[in-house]
């Protein structure tokens, strides 16, 4: 007889289709206000935030960060790439209506971050869920143990995948998430959404110039992201690793000795991991949007259908122009809109 799946913080069962769909989350960003700086906001109606109350150093006080602009009804965003491990309605409690999300860090780490006193009715997902960087989760409320309207966010770092979330070690989530803001915010070009969305994958290294051409250890680093993850850690992974591990899956074959890629090497590798199945978010804009970034960015739309034109192309691949391949072949999330990663005021 089989024994029953391990309880992912002691809550949601991790059977062979969870892990399966459990993206590795690259970049954070902030769940209210703008998603690069909360102080900012992004309406008239959503202001930016300010932070009333932070962790406490003593055992058992404070155990977040309360973000609050004097209003309710705010957005509450996903910080990162996460999986929803539970979805509270009840307004009773400390927390409240609350969200609860699992996240797999590229160092091999598990944390999750939490999303309390959510306004009434307003929860947009279920435990079990894939959800993205910047997915709506809820909107700010005052349920539970809350004397005003705002966001009690929080981020814990367990010692093990069945940890209860409500009894890891606490991080400060301001600070958790300014160290891992993604480093091509200030991106003027046109690929910029999609190198956001990149970096939110863990498909990008925090310091790649994706305007470069791709080199080989960084074009396994994306492939690996892509498809199989990494729960030893891809920030430390040694390149040997990652080409043996990608020869195990199928997914390399034979190779150059160059340095840099040409277009044939990638079209193929990426036409053998889209056999094996994909495992990135969907991409961060609609086909026209994607569509037209792709005819400015390669000359030609729907690259994701089109690799053996893309197998043609002399100049080699920059890291940028791999990223939106990917997001082309992502295609657009099933029945729930997405907004941009880069819509908000830069």
């Amino acid at each position: 007889m089989l024994a029953a799946p391990l309880l992912l913080a002691g809550l949601l069962p991790v059977e062979p289709q969870t892990a399966d769909c459990w993206r590795l989350s690259g970049a954070w960003f902030y769940p209210v206000g703008d998603r690069m700086d909360f102080t900012r906001g992004t309406t008239l109606e959503d202001s930016g935030y300010r932070v009333n109350r932070g962790v406490g150093l003593r055992a058992g006080s404070h155990q977040g960060a309360d973000l609050s602009n004097r209003r309710p009804g705010g957005p509450v965003r996903a910080a990162a790439d996460g999986l929803v491990v539970l979805a509270q309605a009840s307004q009773e409690g400390g927390y409240g209506c609350h969200v609860v999300l699992a996240h797999r860090l590229v160092d091999g780490d598990i944390v999750y971050s939490v999303y309390a006193h959510l306004a009434p009715g307003s929860l947009a997902v279920r435990p079990g869920l894939q959800v993205s960087a910047g997915d709506l989760l809820g909107r700010v409320g005052r349920t539970g143990r809350a004397t005003s309207p705002h966001l009690h966010f929080e981020v814990r770092r367990p010692v093990g995948l069945e940890q209860r979330w409500e009894k890891a070690p606490v991080a400060d989530p301001i600070a958790f998430v300014a160290a891992r803001l993604p480093r091509q915010r200030s991106d003027s070009t046109s690929v910029r959404p999609y190198l956001l969305w990149a970096e939110a994958q863990g498909l990008l290294e925090p310091d790649q110039d994706p305007h470069r051409a791709l080199e080989r250890h960084a074009w396994w680093r994306i492939l690996v992201a892509a498809t199989c993850g990494d729960d030893d850690g891809l920030a430390t992974a040694e390149p040997e690793s990652l080409r043996v591990r990608l020869e195990r899956e199928g997914i390399l074959k034979e190779q150059s000795g160059d340095r840099v890629l040409g277009w044939r090497e990638v079209t193929g590798d990426l036409s053998r991991a889209r056999g094996r199945g994909l495992r990135i978010g969907p991409s961060p804009t609609a086909v026209a949007e994607r569509n037209e970034a792709c005819r400015l960015a390669l000359g030609l739309d729907s690259p994701g259908r089109r690799l053996e034109e893309l197998s043609c192309r002399r100049e080699p691949p920059t890291s940028a122009e791999v990223c939106l391949v990917l997001a082309d072949l992502a295609g657009d999330a099933p029945h729930r809109p997405r907004r941009a990663l880069a819509d908000s005021p830069r």
